[in-house]
C-alpha cells in the first residue's frame, strides 16, 4: 500500500550579509532559471502531487510537499536529480552540515529528516511521524490519478483517439 506523505522541510537562514546576498540572488532567479529545473524534475518522478518552497521574512526556508511512498526514496530521487539545488539551499541554512558530508543517501535523509516538522493532529497509519494530512483522493498515487484523467506522465494529456470514418 502506497500512502501520501508530506514533507514540512522548515529551516533557519543564516543572516550574515554574503548569505542573505545569495538568498536575494536565488529569490530573484528562481523563477526563471530553478523552477524549470524542478518542475522538469517534479514530472519525471510521478511521486509528487504538490510542491513549494516558500522564504519567510529571509529567516526561514521551507520545502513543502505532498508525495507518495518511501520517503527515502524520494529523498534519495532528489538528491541525485537536483543535487545543485540542494547544496545551494543547504548553504544558506544556520548549522546546516556542508554538502560533502550530506551527499549520500543516508545523510541526506537524516538531514532532511531532522528538518521536517510534524504537521499537528493525528497521523494516517502508517505514519507516525507526519501528523495530520488530508488527501481528498485517498490512497490514490499521482500516477493512479494521471491514469485517471487520462495524462501522459508528467501531466500532458493523452491525445483522443481518432473518430471511425465513414
Amino acid at each position: 500500500m502506497t500512502m501520501v506523505v508530506a514533507l514540512n522541510l522548515t529551516a533557519p537562514l543564516k543572516q550574515d550579509p554574503a548569505s542573505q546576498e545569495a538568498l536575494k540572488g536565488l529569490v530573484d532567479n528562481f523563477a526563471a532559471t530553478v523552477q524549470p529545473r524542478i518542475d522538469a524534475v517534479l514530472a519525471s518522478s510521478q511521486l509528487v502531487h504538490y510542491a513549494r518552497l516558500l522564504v519567510i521574512d529571509n529567516r526561514y526556508i521551507q520545502v513543502l510537499t505532498e508525495f507518495d511512498g518511501d520517503p527515502l526514496l524520494y529523498t534519495e530521487f532528489f538528491r541525485q536529480q537536483l543535487p545543485d539545488v540542494f547544496k545551494a539551499v543547504f548553504a544558506l541554512i544556520e548549522g546546516a552540515p556542508s554538502w560533502d558530508e550530506i551527499d549520500n543517501p543516508d545523510a541526506f535523509f537524516r538531514y532532511s529528516s531532522s528538518l521536517n516538522l510534524r504537521s499537528l493532529g493525528e497521523a494516517a497509519p502508517g505514519t507516525p511521524d507526519n501528523g495530520y494530512l488530508f488527501s481528498a483522493f485517498g490512497e490514490a498515487t499521482v500516477r493512479d490519478i494521471q491514469g485517471a484523467l487520462g495524462q501522459q506522465p508528467g501531466g500532458a494529456a493523452q491525445p483522443a483517439p481518432e473518430e471511425p470514418t465513414g
